[in-house]
């Protein structure tokens, strides 16, 4: 069976509303398959420029709870027997110090890819040897569900002062939520809780989510987001990374697999039958960092004027 015909069974299995599936039963399967005891499967090792100045050295990890239709991941998300191999922390920490070694200004590494809460052991150790070395930071890149799950994991996570959380949101409501990964809607409170558990351990963490694309977020779902970050701390909206799509090889086929469609049924009619733009512009909400500057706008000040002179 080839990736394209195993990817399109899982999403016909996973990504089904009618059986959405427990991402914490799903998150103890894989790690049978993906660890042992201390040594986890990776994809790949490499250094990464995307949205960093100077690059990050990261580790590409194998499988996960979660199976989001617009996620960027390997063809291992699914395919979690497929993979480099076993790795112990002490050999991922020497691959990626090795990239840091041979490129000058780069000092941080960082797990990605699948989930790598996924094996706690593995990750545990593998942040304990950065913070004995002189690597700047580890960034841990994840989708919260464990840590929301089990705040235990967040409190052994605590003791680590080079440790960068970037926690990534899928969804606004518990409905989303399962369209969009086809887990069960009880779970879409996991990633807030984690939210919680990493400030109520002091852990230094950003937050993002796929909320400037209109393509996969209605602006009814981003205001529902919104209100949730709000509730837990109303600083959050303003430090959400919002982020687009991009729609790489294995992104594509997971969304014509699950029938996502990618027509932007949230542009503007005129936006949407210009569809030769498509090929060169990708349309994007107005960031919400905007909300937090002082920033005067020409055409509500002389609206308010107008009304003012019209007594209304």
């Amino acid at each position: 069976m080839n990736f394209t015909d195993s990817l399109d069974s899982c999403i016909q299995k996973n990504l089904s509303t009618k059986n959405p599936y427990d991402p914490i039963k799903l998150a103890a399967t894989t790690e049978k398959i993906v660890c042992k005891g201390e040594n986890r499967k990776y994809f790949g090792f490499w250094i990464t420029p995307q949205n960093y100045k100077v690059g990050v050295a990261t580790g590409y990890t194998v499988g996960c709870c979660l199976k989001c239709v617009f996620c960027w991941a390997s063809e291992t998300r699914d395919d979690i027997e497929k993979s480099l191999g076993f790795y112990s922390p002490e050999e991922v920490f020497e691959r990626l110090t090795d990239f840091v070694r041979q490129k000058r200004r780069l000092n941080r590494i960082r797990i990605s890819d699948g989930e790598p809460t996924i094996g706690k052991q593995h990750l545990i150790k593998l942040i304990e040897l950065t913070e004995r070395s002189d690597i700047t930071e580890f960034i841990l890149e994840t989708n919260g569900i464990l840590l929301g799950y089990d705040s235990d994991y967040v409190k052994s996570l605590s003791q680590f002062k080079k440790l960068y959380v970037r926690l990534s949101l899928k969804a606004g409501t518990p409905e989303d939520f399962t369209r969009k990964t086809g887990a069960i809607p009880e779970a879409f409170e996991l990633q807030f809780q984690a939210l919680r558990n990493l400030i109520d351990y002091e852990i230094n963490f950003g937050v993002a989510a796929m909320s400037a694309d209109p393509r996969f977020m209605s602006p009814i779902e981003r205001i529902s987001l919104i209100a949730k970050l709000a509730e837990i701390d109303p600083a959050l909206v303003l430090k959400l990374e919002e982020e687009m799509a991009v729609l790489f090889p294995t992104t594509k086929k997971r969304l014509l697999a699950s029938g996502w469609n990618l027509d932007g049924p949230h542009l503007p009619v005129l936006l949407r039958k210009i569809s030769f733009l498509k090929r060169f512009v990708q349309f994007s909400y107005e960031p919400l960092r905007y909300v937090g500057c002082q920033k005067i706008s020409l055409r509500y000040s002389v609206k308010a004027i107008r009304e003012l002179f019209h007594g209304i």
